[in-house]
C-alpha cells in the first residue's frame, strides 16, 4: 500500500481506505485534465454517463467515511462551489487548507455540478450547436470571475490580481475548470483590469461589479461587467500575475520530465496542458500587443498543446514506440534548425523524461497505465476487460455476478500463481485482484491480502463483495472504526447498485 495524499483521518487501520478514496480522487482530477487538454482534438473523453457511476460512488464512499472517520482532506487543494451559502463567510472559492470545513464529499458533488453544468454534455462535441458550446464556455468565465474575485475579497489579498489569477489557472490544472479556454478568458479580463497601479482585492471587484457585493446572493446573481478591450500594456500588478503563470508551467513541465513511469507522466502531461492553454489564452487576450518575450513564451505553450493530442494518437495506435517516435521527429527538426546539442529541444518541447528518450526499449512501467489511471484514460472497459485466455479462470464461478457473491462469501481459495499470471498481462481486472486478495487472505496474513484488494476496490468500487472482504480484513486486526466505515459502504453499494446508471 501507498500512503494517501490527498485524504487524511485518526481512525488506526483506515489505510486501504483512506488509499482507495485518494485514487479515485486523482482519477476524478485526471478525468478532469484529459477531457480540457482534449476539448475539441481527438480522442474522446470519458462519458458523461462514465463520469456519473463514478462520482456518485466516490460521493457514497466520502460520505461514509467521513462519517465513520473523520476522513478530511491533507491536501491542500483548489476549490469553487456552485453557489456560496447562505449564510455570511461560507467559503465560495478558495484552498482546502483555508477552509477546513469543506469536506471531501462537498468537493465531490461540486466538481459533477461544474461537469453538469460546463463540462462536456450528455451529446457528443459534434451535436452541441456552436451557441450552445459558446454559452457553457461564457457560463464557465463567469463563475471563474466571480469566484476568484469573492477569494480576494475574502482573504483580503494585497496584490489581488495574482492572486485570483493564481486561483483560476490551478483550478484548470487540477481538472475543475472543465473548459481550460473558459478559464484563460477569465484570466484575460483579470489581467485587462489590473491598470498600471496594484489594485486592493475591492478595487479590483469594483472593476467588474461597480460595487463590491453585500450578500452571497448578489456575489452569484448581480451583474458582471467584464471589460471589452484589451489593456494597451501588461500594468505592474498584471506583469507579476504573467511572471507567476510562466513559473507555473515551466515547473509543471520539470514535473513531466521528471515522471517515473506512464501514470505519473500522463497525469503530469495533462496538467501542464491544461495549465498551458488556460495561461496562454489569458495573456493573449489581455492586451493590444504582447511584448516579444511573452509572445515566443505563448507560442511555446501552443505547441506543447498540439503535442498532447499527437503524443495521444501515437500511443493509442502503436503505444510507446510511437510516442518516442514522435518525439525523436520532433527533435530532429530542432536539429536541423541548429540546435546540435539538444538543450533547446529538451528546454522548450521535450515532453518525455532524458531517460525514456533515450532508450531503445521502454521498461515495463511505461508501456500502459496501470489499475491506478487505466479507469480515467479509457472510455473505460470493453478494451481492457478483454480477456483472451478464459481458462486461468477455471477454479472460478463462472459469471461476474457469482464472482463478487464469492469474494464477499470467501468459501473456497482461488488459484494464486492463475491469478497472478493473469494480472501480469491484464493489471485492470478486478475482479482478478479480488480473488488473490481472498487468497491471500486464506493464507492467514491480513497485511498482503489488505495491498492485494486495493486494486479490486478502485477499479470496481460499486461491488459490495469487495468492501464485505475488507471488513472482514479490518475485523481481524481489530480496527474497529475502519471495520464499521468499511461495513457501511458494502451496505451503501449493495443499495444503490440499481441506481448507478439513473441519469
Amino acid at each position: 500500500m501507498t500512503a494517501p495524499t490527498l485524504v487524511t483521518c485518526p481512525a488506526p487501520g483506515a489505510g486501504p481506505l483512506l488509499e482507495v478514496i485518494d485514487i479515485l480522487l486523482q482519477e476524478a482530477l485526471l478525468a478532469g485534465r484529459q477531457t480540457a487538454a482534449m476539448a475539441y482534438r481527438g480522442p474522446e473523453a470519458p462519458s458523461a454517463e462514465y463520469r456519473r457511476r463514478r462520482n456518485r460512488i466516490l460521493l457514497a464512499l466520502t460520505l461514509a467515511a467521513e462519517e465513520e472517520i473523520g476522513l478530511r482532506f491533507a491536501a491542500d487543494l483548489p476549490f469553487v462551489v456552485s453557489a456560496p451559502a447562505v449564510q455570511e463567510g461560507a467559503p465560495f472559492a478558495g484552498y482546502t487548507a483555508q477552509w477546513p470545513q469543506l469536506t471531501p464529499s462537498q468537493w465531490i458533488s461540486e466538481l459533477f455540478v461544474r461537469w453538469k453544468s460546463y463540462g462536456p454534455g450528455e451529446d457528443t462535441a459534434e451535436d452541441e450547436s456552436q451557441e450552445d458550446a459558446e454559452g457553457r464556455r461564457a457560463a464557465l468565465t463567469d463563475r471563474l470571475l466571480r469566484a476568484a474575485l469573492w477569494y480576494c475579497v475574502a482573504t483580503d489579498a494585497q496584490d489581488a490580481v495574482p492572486e485570483a489569477v493564481r486561483l483560476i489557472v490551478e483550478l484548470a490544472a487540477t481538472g475543475q475548470a472543465m473548459n481550460a479556454s473558459a478559464a484563460g478568458d477569465a484570466v484575460a479580463l483579470l489581467l485587462r483590469a489590473a491598470g498600471e497601479e496594484t489594485p486592493s482585492a475591492r478595487d479590483l471587484t469594483r472593476v467588474f461589479t461597480r460595487d463590491v457585493p453585500a450578500s452571497p446572493e448578489q456575489w452569484v446573481t448581480g451583474p458582471l461587467y467584464w471589460p471589452t478591450e484589451p489593456a494597451p500594456a501588461l500594468g505592474r500588478s498584471a506583469q507579476r500575475a504573467a511572471n507567476w503563470m510562466l513559473a507555473f508551467v515551466h515547473a509543471r513541465l520539470d514535473r513531466v520530465r521528471a515522471a517515473h513511469d506512464f501514470d505519473t507522466w500522463v497525469s503530469a502531461l495533462a496538467e501542464v496542458t491544461c495549465a498551458a492553454v488556460t495561461c496562454r489564452g489569458g495573456l493573449r487576450q489581455a492586451v493590444v500587443r504582447l511584448p516579444l518575450g511573452l509572445k515566443t513564451v505563448c507560442a511555446q505553450f501552443e505547441e506543447l498543446h498540439a503535442d498532447f493530442p499527437s503524443l495521444w494518437v501515437a500511443l493509442e495506435i502503436r503505444g510507446m514506440g510511437a510516442a518516442l517516435d514522435y518525439s525523436r521527429d520532433v527533435e530532429k527538426k530542432f536539429r536541423a534548425l541548429g540546435d546540435t546539442t539538444g538543450r533547446r529541444f529538451a528546454r522548450e518541447r521535450a515532453l518525455l523524461p532524458e531517460s525514456l528518450r533515450n532508450t531503445s526499449e521502454p521498461s515495463a512501467v511505461w508501456l500502459r497505465p496501470s489499475w491506478r489511471t487505466a479507469t480515467a484514460l479509457v472510455d473505460p472497459w470493453p478494451a481492457l476487460r478483454r480477456v483472451d485466455d478464459p481458462s486461468a479462470y477455471q477454479t472460478t464461478p463462472i459469471t461476474e455476478k457469482e464472482l463478487w457473491a464469492h469474494l464477499g462469501q470467501g468459501p473456497r481459495s482461488p488459484d494464486l500463481p492463475a491469478l497472478s499470471e493473469m494480472l501480469d498481462r491484464y493489471p485492470w481486472l478486478h475482479f482478478a485482484h479480488g480473488l488473490r486478495a481472498e487468497a491471500l487472505a486464506d493464507e492467514g496474513d491480513a497485511g498482503p491480502a489488505l495491498s492485494a484488494l486495493v486494486p479490486a476496490l478502485v477499479l470496481a468500487p460499486e461491488q459490495p463483495g469487495g468492501w464485505a472482504l475488507l471488513a472482514r480484513l479490518l475485523d481481524r486486526r481489530r480496527h474497529t472504526a475502519a471495520t464499521g466505515a468499511a461495513l457501511r459502504i458494502c451496505r451503501t453499494v449493495e443499495r444503490m447498485r440499481d441506481r448507478l446508471h439513473e441519469r
